[in-house]
């Protein structure tokens, strides 16, 4: 931070008003201490009084404005962090200072502006979660796509903090909704009532506007694909790989269809952390689950077993996230039943539309994690110990994941009634066969007896 003096008409034979330029963060404020000098008797090179005895007060009483200046930056720098609204600094300042009103410069905070704050404060962990965690950096992604959609949706036009209101706010879903899937447009528009939220607890905009607007945020589930487990093996059976990024995004999607990771916890798997059978990830390493407070133990499948025995001394680099997915399709393209057709259901302005694709043009890195999901359920796992596995925390979350169809739930509830059914059979035989021997067992004891 620094903050120098100047003089509002330096040209000017007449008496001039003191300002002062603060500048930090890449923001500059102007304040006025309520102090004014003939310009004859300004130091320009030093930016303060000519040294005499006659401005002797005047600088003294300069130094100690500026070391005001630099106190309260270090006082709201504990509050907001390096970006500091030039509002807030301002207002600060005025409240010890009692500038002339007639010289105040007002500065509205842009919404826009505002957006790179609550970026700037949610990256250096100035904004915590309700729970005073750091928030996890995939979470504030979004962020910045919000901000670049609400500037097109400005049009070059400035709206403040101030400006915020329910047809403001009505309008950019509108707009959202026209081009975006209603998924979409729900992540976005939740960062915007995160934006109006932050603003409101900062002080800038009221509580009253923050809680009566209402955000129209709804959501559908999500279409997309798992992997059966025959699919899995299809993948694994593969043994010709065109390139080596070919079999590393290969042996690690293999990885993580089997261990529930995400991409970034399968793509930086350590082998120092298997041991006798299982995989032990600290909760260090997960704090972009910011959820995460016990280590995760994972089982080591037969699958997993097999392609750690390929890297004994560590696996693989993963290339980065946008060449794993262009990978992947090339891998789904050589399995047959990911080359059937398949209807994406998307929701775009209030109507569902539907995209033509192959199956395997579905598969991303996240495909992994639905697909352990998915296939544990089906196989009868508890959920409790599937969520214990994945590391899922809630069970809505959970249901997010499991793709099982209504034909395979279906068949769940068949199959259970069937093993009940066969059971009871089973049971209903052995006591048929336990009367039978009982009643022959009566039978040679009476015929024993008749005898005697």
């Amino acid at each position: 931070m620094k903050v120098n003096f100047y003089l509002r008409k330096p040209n000017e034979d007449i008496i001039s008003a003191i300002y002062a330029s603060i500048c930090y963060n890449r923001k500059r404020l102007i304040v006025f201490p309520n102090e004014s000098i003939h310009p004859k008797n300004w130091d320009f090179d030093d930016g303060m009084p000519k040294s005499t005895e006659k401005n002797k007060r005047l600088e003294k009483k300069l130094l100690k404005t500026k070391l005001h200046y630099l106190d309260t930056y270090d006082d709201l720098i504990k509050i907001y962090g390096k970006s500091i609204p030039p509002q807030i600094f301002r207002n600060t300042i005025d409240k010890a200072n009692n500038p002339d009103p007639a010289m105040k410069i007002d500065e509205p905070i842009l919404i826009l502006d505002f957006f790179q704050t609550l970026i700037d404060d949610s990256k250096n962990k100035v904004r915590k979660t309700k729970d005073n965690m750091i928030y996890n950096p995939n979470s504030i992604k979004p962020y910045k796509s919000a901000m670049e959609h609400f500037k097109e949706f400005l049009k070059r036009k400035k709206y403040y903090l101030s400006d915020i209101n329910q047809t403001l706010i009505d309008n950019f879903t509108n707009y959202l909704n026209g081009f975006l899937s209603l998924n979409a447009s729900a992540k976005y528009l939740t960062v915007l009532k995160t934006l109006v939220s932050y603003a409101a607890k900062k002080k800038l905009i009221s509580k009253d506007i923050s809680e009566g607007i209402e955000f129209k945020i709804r959501k559908a589930v999500a279409d997309d694909i798992y992997l059966t487990e025959e699919e899995i093996q299809s993948i694994m059976d593969i043994k010709h790989f065109p390139t080596k990024t070919f079999e590393i995004v290969l042996d690690l999607f293999i990885i993580g269809c089997n261990t529930g990771l995400r991409f970034e916890e399968y793509s930086a798997l350590e082998v120092e952390s298997i041991q006798d059978g299982y995989m032990e990830i600290d909760p260090k390493k997960l704090e972009h689950r910011y959820n995460i407070t016990t280590k995760l133990v994972i089982p080591v499948l037969p699958m997993f077993e097999k392609i750690l025995k390929k890297y004994p001394k560590g696996f693989p680099k993963a290339p980065c996230n946008q060449v794993f997915n262009k990978t992947l399709k090339k891998i789904g393209k050589e399995i047959p039943s990911l080359n059937r057709d398949y209807e994406k259901k998307l929701i775009r302005d209030h109507q569902v539309v539907r995209k033509p694709l192959k199956r395997w043009q579905m598969v991303v890195t996240h495909t992994a994690r639905r697909s352990f999901v998915t296939n544990m359920y089906l196989r009868g796992v508890p959920v409790p110990t599937i969520m214990a596995i994945s590391g899922h925390t809630t069970e809505e979350n959970f249901k997010k994941y499991n793709k099982a169809d209504n034909r395979k739930h279906a068949e769940i509830l068949k199959r259970i009634f069937d093993e009940g059914e066969k059971q009871k059979a089973e049971l209903l035989k052995k006591k048929l066969e336990d009367d039978k021997k009982r009643m022959e067992k009566d039978n040679d004891s009476q015929a024993n007896n008749q005898q005697q």
